[in-house]
C-alpha cells in the first residue's frame, strides 16, 4: 500500500513538473531577430558617439580659442586663471573620487 501511494505521488509530481515546464518555456529568438537588434543597438551607439565627439570638439575648440585670446591679450587675467586652475584641480579630483565611490554598477572596462 505504501509503494502504491509513493508511485501515485511520483506520477502526480511528474505531471505537475511537466505542466510547469510547459508554462514557463522560454522562447528563443531567431538569429535574424538577434542580429537586427544588435545592428540597431550599434547604429544608435555610433550615432551617440558621433554626437558626443562633435560636442566635445566644439567645446574644446571654444575653450582653446578663448584661452589663447586671454593669454595673448590680457596677460594678468591669464595668470589669475592659471592660479585658480592649479588650486581647483585637487578639489575636482577629490570630488570625482567621492562621486566614483558612490556610483553603483559595473564600471570595469566601461561596461
Amino acid at each position: 500500500m505504501k509503494d502504491s501511494q509513493e508511485q501515485e505521488w511520483l506520477t502526480q509530481f511528474k505531471k505537475d513538473l511537466e505542466k510547469l515546464e510547459k508554462t514557463f518555456e522560454a522562447k528563443v529568438p531567431e538569429q535574424t531577430q538577434l542580429m537586427n537588434v544588435l545592428q540597431e543597438f550599434k547604429r544608435k551607439r555610433k550615432r551617440a558617439f558621433k554626437r558626443e565627439l562633435t560636442s566635445f570638439l566644439i567645446t574644446a575648440l571654444l575653450i582653446l580659442i578663448s584661452y589663447s585670446l586671454l593669454a595673448l591679450k590680457i596677460t594678468s587675467v591669464f595668470i589669475w586663471v592659471q592660479g585658480l586652475a592649479i588650486g581647483a584641480i585637487p578639489v575636482i579630483l577629490i570630488a570625482e573620487r567621492k562621486r566614483s565611490k558612490k556610483q553603483v554598477g559595473v564600471t570595469e572596462h566601461g561596461h
